[in-house]
């Protein structure tokens, strides 16, 4: 059973992650279709995942819920309030993809990142070849800034990484 409701929104609802959870998160956040499309070169042990949600001060985790079945994970991590950013980080279950979870449950975060904790900018890296993510951003209003040339190494290859950002003040709910 998914953790309690923290923001609502059309088809999605963030909850809060609970150990329960845990087992969803590591299914999916390390099955390969997952995987291909952001850095993640080993797998996440349950271990990793406690410590990120539950001791990691410099993020904020929710589940995305389409009712009370989870489809995905949506986060922002690198919280720096004494500079007034984060990075958005987010993924949907293989077999839910397609269903505008990702853009509605990044919405909604992006309304706590800017809203609730008074964010001034949020940024988010994508590998080149990941046109879903990409889309995604674009849809909220993300700027690319800049390329990360060969920035990561994944199964073999390294692949150029885009950044992208966008201000507080760019963002639309």
């Amino acid at each position: 059973m998914p953790g309690a409701p923290f923001l609502r929104g059309d088809r999605v609802d963030l909850r809060t992650v609970t150990p329960e959870d845990y087992d969803f998160l590591l299914e999916h956040g390390n099955d390969p279709a997952i995987r291909h499309g952001a850095p993640a070169p080993t797998p996440v042990t349950r271990e990793d995942l406690a410590n990120f949600v539950e001791d990691d001060d410099e993020s904020v985790q929710f589940l995305a819920c389409h009712g009370e079945t989870p489809v995905g994970f949506v986060f922002l991590f690198d919280v720096d309030p004494w500079r007034d950013h984060a990075e958005l980080g987010c993924w949907i279950a293989p077999n839910e993809q397609g269903e505008g979870y990702a853009t509605e449950a990044a919405a909604l975060c992006l309304d706590h990142a800017f809203g609730d904790r008074g964010l001034h900018k949020v940024v988010a890296r994508v590998f080149e070849h990941n046109d879903a993510s990409m889309a995604v951003l674009d849809k909220l209003g993300f700027q690319q800034e800049g390329r990360l040339r060969e920035q990561d190494y994944v199964r073999g290859q390294h692949h150029d990484t885009l950044l992208f950002g966008l201000l507080a003040e760019e963002f639309e709910v």
